[in-house]
């Protein structure tokens, strides 16, 4: 019971240690993630805009035509 008890004090100072290294490496994998996700959704917003205007000249030119 000693060593578990030893083990977990040790694991807990462990923990402690690097805990906020390993946030700070969570915290910014989280940031470059969002940065990712947000470019993604502008270039999302591109394309939707660029198809949208394709459609509708596409529609301008079949009135047009009839």
């Amino acid at each position: 019971m000693e060593h578990t008890n030893e083990l977990a004090h040790e694991l807990a100072s462990a923990a402690r240690r690097h805990g906020s290294a390993i946030a700070g490496i969570v915290g910014s994998a989280a940031r470059k993630t969002s940065w990712e996700m947000l470019d993604l959704m502008a270039e999302g917003r591109e394309l939707v805009g660029a198809a949208l205007r394709a459609r509708a000249e596409e529609l301008r030119h079949r009135d047009r035509s009839h």
